[in-house]
């Protein structure tokens, strides 16, 4: 009796372990954004995208998020546009990333970043 119950607290512990990093694996998998596109300019303002990432990037996944994001510049309306983004965080560490545009639909562009690198 006692036996089957550890088996079972172990089981259930398995399960949870495992569901946690299939979550973990799958939010770092998933680093996209859709934002509407200025229709002026034909692209998402840097500030948009830079607020995008740092909210991202602050996820429970990753304990301590950036103090801030900055990008080089907007994010055009044209698939496989590119920018640099910085974030910048609170120890004074900074990491590079870059941000691509994967799909433009309408108004609409969906763009990823790749992880943060130094």
């Amino acid at each position: 009796m006692r036996n089957l119950r550890v088996v079972g607290l172990a089981l259930a512990g398995t399960a949870l372990l495992g569901g946690s990093l299939t979550a973990g694996t799958q939010w770092l998998e998933e680093r996209g954004a859709t934002s509407e596109v200025n229709g002026t300019t034909d692209a998402v303002p840097r500030d948009e995208v830079a607020r995008s990432i740092s909210g991202h990037l602050s996820l429970p996944v990753i304990s301590r998020g950036p103090r801030s994001v900055d990008c080089a510049r907007d994010l055009r309306a044209v698939k496989g546009a590119r920018t640099h983004c910085t974030a910048h965080y609170l120890q004074g560490t900074e990491r590079g990333m870059t941000v691509r545009v994967v799909r433009v639909r309408g108004g609409e562009i969906t763009y990823v970043h790749d992880t943060p690198h130094r």
